[in-house]
C-alpha cells in the first residue's frame, strides 16, 4: 500500500510541475506578445512624423550649400545606407547641383505606415518636390517613396529609400 501512495504522490507532483511550467510558458508568451504589440504601436506613432520631418532634409538642398545640407542628412541614415548615399551624392548629386545651380525644395504631403515592428518599420511617403535650376523655370515633381527605418542604438534611422 505504501508504494501505491508514494507513486500517487509522485504522479501528482509531476502533474503539478508540468502545470506550473505550462502556466509559466503561457504567461511568458502573453507578456512577450504584449511587449511586441506595444513596441509596434510605439513604432507606428514614431516613424510617420519622423518621415515628415526627415525626408525634406534628405531631398531638399540649395546648390550653394548642398554639401552642408547633405552632410546633415547623412546623420539621419544607418551606417550601411549612409555609405551608399554618400557615394551617390559625391559622384552625382553635388556636382550636378553645382553645375546646374539646382535648388530642390521637398515637401511631404502624406505618410502611411506599411509595416511596423519594435526595431524596424516601412513607411510610404508622398512627396512633392520643386526643382529650379539656372533656367529659373521650376519643375514640379510628385513622388512616392518607400522609406525603411531601423532602430540603431535607440535612434530611428533611415535604412533605405526606394522610389515606387
Amino acid at each position: 500500500m505504501r508504494s501505491w501512495t508514494a507513486r500517487l504522490v509522485g504522479f501528482v507532483a509531476v502533474l503539478l510541475a508540468i502545470g506550473v511550467v505550462a502556466l509559466a510558458g503561457v504567461g511568458g508568451a502573453m507578456y512577450w506578445n504584449r511587449v511586441e504589440l506595444r513596441g509596434e504601436q510605439t513604432t507606428r506613432a514614431t516613424v510617420a512624423p519622423l518621415a515628415v520631418d526627415q525626408i525634406p532634409k534628405v531631398f531638399g538642398y540649395d546648390y550653394q550649400t548642398v554639401e552642408t545640407s547633405l552632410t546633415d542628412a547623412y546623420n539621419l541614415l544607418t551606417p550601411e545606407y549612409r555609405q551608399e548615399f554618400q557615394e551617390r551624392a559625391t559622384k552625382d548629386i553635388i556636382p550636378q547641383a553645382r553645375d546646374r545651380q539646382v535648388i530642390s525644395q521637398a515637401n511631404v504631403v502624406g505618410v502611411g505606415v506599411l509595416t511596423a515592428q519594435r526595431n524596424s518599420a516601412s513607411v510610404m511617403v508622398y512627396m512633392n518636390r520643386t526643382v529650379t535650376d539656372k533656367s529659373r523655370q521650376p519643375v514640379y515633381d510628385g513622388s512616392r517613396l518607400k522609406v525603411d527605418y531601423e532602430k540603431v542604438d535607440g535612434k530611428w534611422l533611415i535604412s533605405y529609400i526606394k522610389p515606387i
